[in-house]
């Protein structure tokens, strides 16, 4: 009689589920999924609007600073450009003795070659100091801003001082912005935002609230200068 043979044993498969980590990483897409969609869609352009003006915000700066690096004045010192004050993209500037027709106006897109609107179609406003806008007798480095960033209105807290230019958007409200027929709109009621406004050598810069939507930049003394002094501009 034949020996019987014993069958081969079965491999036995197992089909892999999730661990537990992975499974924890799935729970967390779908939950961060879910809470973008919570967010109103209102809502989402407006942080696109925010971050693309403060993006080119950061492009007028680098600009500006290229614009001193550049330009030479009459003595051979650097200084920045004037405001632009009728709306044509291209700096206001007094023929003699090389000083701005005004030291606050829109950024002279035209000049800079940027764009000229905010997220929100109005100008950027643009303010930079005597002493480092003319175009006769260029800034050193004993000049002196005009302008002081403050955290509200009152300045009890002074962000910075001796500024030489500031700039800005009026945010999505638009209160006190230059818009784009040439004209200005109706002025802000929020005391933060007024002082962003009303042409004086104050400005504030906070965190945005229910009455203030500003988005505000400035050029700090070091940097200007510092920048000036790499490029071989100064002293």
């Amino acid at each position: 009689m034949a020996a019987i043979k014993s069958a081969a044993p079965r491999r036995l498969t197992f089909s892999r589920g999730f661990s537990l980590a992975e499974l924890a990483v799935v729970l967390l897409i779908v939950a961060l999924l879910i809470a973008g969609m919570m967010i109103p869609l209102s809502a989402q352009q407006d942080i696109r609007a925010r971050q693309e003006t403060e993006r080119i915000l950061g492009e007028i700066r680098e600009a500006l600073l290229g614009f001193a690096a550049s330009h030479a004045a009459g003595d051979g010192k650097p200084y920045l450009p004037c405001p632009d004050t009728d709306d044509d993209g291209v700096e206001n500037r007094a023929a003699s003795p090389g000083g701005c027709t005004s030291q606050e106006g829109r950024i002279p897109w035209t000049d800079l070659g940027l764009a000229r609107n905010d997220a929100w179609n109005n100008r950027y406003r643009y303010a930079v100091s005597a002493a480092y806008s003319n175009s006769a007798t260029g800034f050193t480095l004993s000049s002196i801003g005009t302008f002081t960033i403050c955290a509200d209105s009152a300045c009890a807290t002074v962000i910075a001082a001796n500024i030489p230019a500031v700039v800005l958007s009026h945010g999505p409200n638009g209160a006190g912005a230059f818009n784009m027929t040439g004209g200005i709109n109706p002025a802000p009621t929020d005391a933060n935002e007024l002082a962003n406004a009303d042409g004086n050598a104050l400005f504030v810069s906070r965190v945005p609230d229910t009455g203030f939507d500003d988005l505000v930049t400035w050029i700090p003394p070091t940097l200007l200068t510092n920048r000036l002094i790499t490029a071989g501009k100064l002293p």
